[in-house]
C-alpha cells in the first residue's frame, strides 16, 4: 500500500478535521496517511522518504511552519495547507482558508446584532492571515455603511493584554467585536470582564475556528466561524495525488481555497430583541440539547408561565417559536453531517434528535426543498 506523509504542528486546533479530510480521499485510493508531528527539516524529510517512499507530503502550516522553504522538500511532491502565498516554494502547491469569506461570515453574524459600532482585534504580532481577515471584515462592513476600529499591537503577554483593555474601554458601546481567532476572542472576553464590560450587552464577540475547548468554556460561550477544514484536507489530498501522478509537470492552479462551513451561534453574540433571562436560558438549552431529542415542552418549563405564554415570550425575544428554534439547530446539524461523506444517510437521524431516518428525510425536504442525497451531492 502507498503512503502519504502528513506533517502537522503539535496541538494545532484545526488539525483533526484537516487530517480527516485528507484520509477521506487517501483511503479511497488505498493510500495510508503517516502523521509526523515534527518540524520538517531536510534531514528528517530525506530519512522519511527513504523509509516510506511516499507518494508525497502534505504540510499543515502554523507558526514557524510558515517559514519552511523549498529546499526542505527538494522538489518532492508537496502540498502546503495555510502557507503564506508570497513565500510559497515554487515547486509546491497550496490550499488555504478563504480569509475574505471567513470575515464576511463574521460580519453577517455581528451585523445581525443591530449594533452600530464595530471593532476588529488582531492576534499579537503581525500575521498575514490576520491582516486579510481585518480587510475582509472592513469591506463587508463598508458595503453595509459601517466602519470599524482596529486593535493591533506587536507586544505580547501582559503588555498586549493591557493595551487590549484600554482599547475595549475606549470603544463606543454597545460594540460588535470580531477577533482574528478563538484564542484572541477568549482574551477579548477576559479583558472585557476585567473592565467591567458585559457580553453581549456591551460587547458582542465572535471568533474563528470553533475550537470547542475554548468556545464552550468562555463566559459567555463564544460564537465562532468554523472554516471547512475537512474540505481543506480533501483538496490537499486531491492535489497531492495529482501532483504525484504528474511527475512534476503540474498544469493546474497552484492554489485552492476553502471557505467557512458554518457559524456556530453562542451566547457571546446573542442579543435578544427583548431582554428576557428565561429566553436566554431556553436558547442555551436548545443549543446544547436540540439534537438529543429535546422536547419543546421541556424548554417551555423554564418559563414561570403557561406553555402558550412561554412561546410568546420566546418569540418576542428571538423572532422564532421554541419549536422553530429547535428545528433550526437540528437542520444545521444535519447539513454539517451531510457534508461529511463518511456518515451514512440513514445514520444521520441518530445525531439530530429524530426518532427515525424517515422523519428526518421528510423534515429536511420540507425545510430545504431538496432531498438529503441531493443536498449532499450539491455541497460535497
Amino acid at each position: 500500500m502507498d503512503t502519504a506523509l502528513y506533517f502537522q504542528p503539535p496541538a494545532k486546533t484545526s488539525a483533526p478535521e484537516k487530517l480527516a479530510g485528507v484520509r477521506d480521499i487517501m483511503e479511497k485510493r488505498h493510500v495510508r496517511v503517516q502523521v509526523v508531528e515534527e518540524r520538517p527539516t531536510p534531514r528528517l524529510v530525506a530519512d522519511l522518504w527513504a523509509f516510506w517512499n511516499p507518494v508525497g507530503a502534505i504540510v499543515d502550516c502554523g507558526g514557524e511552519y510558515n517559514e519552511i522553504g523549498a529546499e526542505v522538500f527538494g522538489g518532492r511532491p508537496t502540498v502546503f495547507i495555510g502557507h503564506d502565498r508570497e513565500t510559497l516554494p515554487k515547486t509546491c502547491l497550496l490550499v488555504s482558508n478563504d480569509q475574505r469569506e471567513t470575515a464576511r461570515a463574521a460580519a453577517r453574524e455581528l451585523l445581525a446584532t443591530g449594533y452600530a459600532n464595530f471593532a476588529f482585534v488582531h492576534v499579537p504580532g503581525r500575521k498575514k492571515w490576520s491582516e486579510l481577515r481585518e480587510r475582509g471584515f472592513a469591506e463587508a462592513l463598508s458595503l453595509n455603511g459601517m466602519s470599524c476600529s482596529v486593535f493591533r499591537q506587536d507586544a505580547s503577554g501582559i503588555a498586549w493584554m493591557k493595551g487590549l483593555r484600554r482599547f475595549l474601554a475606549s470603544l463606543r458601546k454597545p460594540c460588535a467585536v470580531f477577533a482574528a481567532n478563538d484564542r484572541t476572542a477568549e482574551a477579548v472576553l477576559a479583558a472585557a470582564a476585567l473592565e467591567g464590560l458585559k457580553s453581549p450587552d456591551d460587547l458582542a464577540v465572535a471568533g474563528v475556528d470553533n475550537y470547542e475547548p475554548i468556545c464552550e468554556h468562555t463566559t459567555p460561550p463564544l460564537t465562532s466561524v468554523e472554516p471547512d477544514f475537512r474540505r481543506g484536507g480533501r483538496l490537499a489530498a486531491t492535489m497531492l495525488l495529482g501532483l504525484s501522478m504528474s511527475r512534476g509537470a503540474w498544469r493546474g492552479s497552484r492554489t485552492q481555497t476553502f471557505g467557512p462551513l458554518r457559524t456556530v451561534h453562542r451566547a457571546s453574540t446573542r442579543v435578544l430583541a427583548a431582554p428576557d433571562r428565561c429566553a436566554s436560558a431556553a436558547l442555551d438549552l436548545i443549543r446544547r440539547e436540540a439534537c438529543n431529542g429535546l422536547a419543546a415542552a421541556k424548554v417551555a418549563a423554564l418559563f414561570p408561565c403557561s406553555r402558550r405564554q412561554a412561546d410568546n415570550r420566546f418569540r418576542a425575544a428571538t423572532g422564532r417559536s421554541i419549536l422553530e428554534e429547535i428545528h433550526a439547530v437540528q437542520l444545521e446539524r444535519a447539513k454539517q453531517l451531510l457534508g461529511e461523506t463518511s456518515v451514512q444517510l440513514k445514520a444521520i437521524s441518530d445525531f439530530c434528535g429524530f426518532k427515525n431516518a424517515n422523519s428526518l428525510r421528510k423534515f429536511f425536504l420540507r425545510e430545504t426543498g431538496m432531498t438529503m442525497s441531493a443536498w449532499r451531492n450539491a455541497n460535497s
